[in-house]
């Protein structure tokens, strides 16, 4: 799904458009530069996207032809981002509409025919898929096995900042990042940030499966993709564009993920408990002592390490298990509803 746009949208209009403005003065006091701020502007779910005017080109008439815009059609136009479209073209149509009747601006002929071609010049585009797993637990511990397992093709390991896993967050190409959807609304709080699933159980059930892989896409990749122009997405290009980024993302030929139950153990019973489940015999490898005290507490996660254990480990993942199968697509109970926001075909 597209999860964030920022663009040049072709915009006549005559008066700027933007929420204030920076003065630059230089050591006389004198204005060296001056530049506008962008305006947020809301939709009926009080969700918001950023515009201002570009005052790098006029037209003849003092009129300005473009406006930069900034933010997430998605979570605009129904209220969360759990899931959407994967129809860029469709999204930034609907954002001109949107706007000209935020603004009351009469669109030209020739704007419109430029949207309509998708003549919009692209500065970032972000794009996503959703995999689910069994629960929110289960996807925080198949990104912290992700931190150490996980490499991706000319960014390196991953850095973890919370509860998100990023690769190439800097670059100024393209990044990744993984994370858990229903963890990620409830740090950020539903209900200003997701208001049309603010307390609806299903769609919040629905997230906290939601094992969410992002591509960020900067101005620089986009262009020497020959991706800057809205026009230059066919149908399949964000699919196509998402798998090639996500084939980067190289595991380890398996990668372990503890159970949920022993995220708030100390590391030493961590530690002794990797070891019983790799096989080893506990009893050669700590003192009476520690291990009757070690069987004592892990004996309360209902683990037993007095009974060695035999072969591989049951919570041994497969390299990419998760990620071979399908991603989710819109629920189809979402389908239909103002959960759900289609972009519409225009002729």
């Amino acid at each position: 799904m597209i999860d964030w746009v920022d663009c040049f949208l072709p915009f006549t209009h005559t008066k700027p458009i933007a929420g204030g403005g920076l003065v630059h003065l230089d050591d006389k006091g004198e204005v060296s530069f001056e530049k506008l701020k962008f305006k947020e502007v809301r939709a009926s779910h009080e969700t918001g996207l950023m515009v201002v005017t570009y005052t790098g080109a006029q037209n003849a008439d003092d009129s300005y032809p473009f406006l930069k815009v900034s933010g997430n059609p998605v979570k605009l136009f129904q209220g969360h981002n759990l899931w959407g479209s994967n129809d860029l073209h469709g999204y930034v149509i609907e954002l001109y509409h949107f706007l000209c009747k935020t603004f009351n601006v009469t669109p030209t002929a020739m704007d419109y025919q430029l949207v309509q071609q998708g003549a919009v010049r692209l500065l970032r585009v972000d794009i996503n898929e959703t995999f689910h797993l069994d629960s929110r637990p289960e996807c925080l511990a198949w990104i912290r096995a992700a931190e150490n397992s996980a490499r991706m093709k000319r960014r390196g390991r991953g850095e973890m900042k919370g509860s998100t896993l990023y690769f190439g967050k800097n670059s100024e190409h393209w990044s990744t990042k993984i994370y858990c959807k229903g963890q990620e609304i409830r740090d950020t709080g539903i209900s200003k940030k997701q208001p049309a699933i603010f307390g609806l159980p299903q769609p919040q059930l629905w997230a906290d499966r939601a094992l969410r892989i992002e591509h960020v896409l900067r101005s620089k990749w986009l262009k020497l993709q020959n991706l800057d122009l809205v026009a230059n997405w066919g149908d399949n290009m964000v699919s196509d564009v998402y798998r090639e980024l996500l084939q980067k993302l190289e595991f380890a030929e398996t990668m372990t993920i503890a159970p949920a139950a022993l995220d708030d153990l100390p590391g030493a019973l961590r530690g002794a408990y990797a070891l019983w489940k790799e096989g080893h015999d506990l009893r050669q490898v700590y003192s009476p002592r520690t291990f009757y005290r070690y069987r004592s507490k892990l004996l309360e996660h209902g683990i037993d390490i007095s009974i060695q254990q035999q072969g591989k480990p049951d919570n041994v993942v497969p390299l990419v298990r998760i990620l071979e199968a399908v991603p989710v697509g819109v629920p189809d109970w979402a389908v239909g509803t103002s959960l759900y926001f289609e972009p519409r075909k225009f002729a």
